[in-house]
């Protein structure tokens, strides 16, 4: 009788000896990472594509790097608590425009940002506490201080 080996038996001959609830934590961890964590925003009655940043890696990488944002795309920067929440737009290469928002969800302040020439690059922050950062591309958006975004109550 014929045994067919492949070059992946070295990787799946010792999991086949575990029992199948031992790895069931290491699936559950692969899926959860792989899964996109977006959220979709209605903002003065357009919708948004929004990429969460919750951990202090994503919240440093931010929009770093990217060509371009499309118009109805951003990221949301989520902290724990609320804070003096402060960002820069190192190595950002295009210009954005960024919504400070509060715990009851309410805009705090509102900035317009250019890319980052200078070194060292200038640090931004809101007149008051925020809980999320709102990065949009640097087209007109319906947003201002005062206004109130539904949606991230779950967050």
């Amino acid at each position: 009788m014929w045994k067919y080996v492949t070059f992946l038996d070295p990787v799946y001959s010792p999991l086949k000896k575990l029992p199948i609830l031992s790895i069931l934590p290491i699936l559950l961890f692969l899926a959860s990472a792989a899964q996109a964590r977006e959220l979709e925003l209605e903002i003065g009655g357009k919708n948004y594509r929004i990429e969460l940043a919750q951990t202090s890696s994503e919240r440093r990488l931010g929009l770093m790097f990217r060509e371009r944002l499309a118009d109805d795309a951003g990221m949301l920067l989520v902290y724990r608590e609320s804070g003096d929440h402060r960002i820069w737009m190192k190595n950002v290469k295009i210009p954005l425009r960024v919504y400070w928002i509060n715990a009851a969800f309410e805009v705090v302040d509102a900035q317009r940002l250019d890319p980052c020439a200078a070194d060292p690059c200038p640090v931004y922050s809101a007149r008051g506490e925020s809980r999320f950062v709102l990065e949009l591309s640097d087209d007109p958006h319906d947003l201002g201080p005062g206004d109130v975004i539904d949606g991230l109550a779950d967050l």
